[in-house]
């Protein structure tokens, strides 16, 4: 218990320093592209490590070592590319998103690692005896993110759901926009331009919930209208709930090297 206390606390403070600053300096200058550099090589380890894996097992299930699809099969080229270039788009996500999360977010998640650690240390135990050794950190990492992910999907969903709406969002839709741009802006010119287009996009989708919300009188459609929403813009919450196992694997490894040398 003490172990996971520790593991849940090195967590929290690790994330919330990387994000923190990435929300405090990004307005300030090019050089704070060094926390998303930082998550982009978090996440992409955690999925290019899983599906080398992955790909290894199918080979040796079904293939010839030697022989040219084998080859192929496990080329990481291939691999490294794919998933960085989607790893990309996650870190995207979730560095726009912490820029705007409501605070309830922020509570929450301090709340959600404390979980994750905890069902995480959990799968490692019930799998012990079960899965190979080398094997049992990716499959607990695996189904800790499924696990985790569906919670923190609806509490995601539920917090927007229940009365959240950003400060930029009025009734005309352009005005929505003009003030959406101008929520957020920073003196590094690639940085001030994804998050500018990107804040538009999202301008664009509040004013058309929002609106939807208020025309339509049909509650399923207004909910199905808002669970869309959501869902376009869940990839930030996939996203960071990755980031947030792949450090409490890492972290939990240091921990673990530092027992076995004391």
């Amino acid at each position: 218990m003490i172990a996971k206390i520790k593991l849940s606390i090195a967590t929290i403070i690790t994330i919330f320093l990387i994000l923190f600053s990435w929300k405090l300096f990004y307005s300030l200058g090019c050089f704070s592209l060094l926390f998303p550099i930082l998550v982009l090589a978090i996440v992409s380890s955690s999925f290019i490590d899983i599906k080398m894996n992955e790909r290894i097992c199918f080979k040796k299930c079904y293939f010839q070592d030697n022989s040219i699809f084998s080859k192929i099969l496990t080329s990481s080229i291939g691999v490294v590319t794919f998933y960085f270039i989607l790893s990309m788009a996650f870190t995207f996500s979730i560095m726009y998103g912490v820029i705007s999360f409501p605070y309830q977010i922020w509570l929450y998640l301090l709340v959600h690692i404390v979980l994750v650690t905890f069902i995480y240390k959990k799968i490692i135990k019930s799998l012990e005896h079960t899965i190979q050794d080398k094997f049992i950190n990716i499959f607990s990492r695996e189904w800790t993110i499924n696990i985790s992910s569906i919670i923190l999907f609806f509490m995601y969903g539920y917090i927007f759901y229940n009365g959240y709406e950003p400060d930029y969002l009025v009734k005309d839709l352009v005005k929505t926009v003009e003030n959406a741009s101008n929520s957020i802006s920073s003196s590094c010119l690639f940085i001030d331009y994804l998050l500018r287009l990107n804040t538009e996009l999202d301008g664009t989708f509040w004013w058309i919930v929002s609106n939807s919300s208020e025309t339509f009188n049909n509650e399923t459609l207004k909910t199905a209208i808002w669970a869309s929403f959501i869902f376009i813009n869940s990839l930030a919450i996939l996203g960071i709930n990755r980031f947030i196992v792949q450090l409490v694997y890492l972290l939990d490894k240091i921990f673990s090297r530092k027992n076995i040398e004391y």
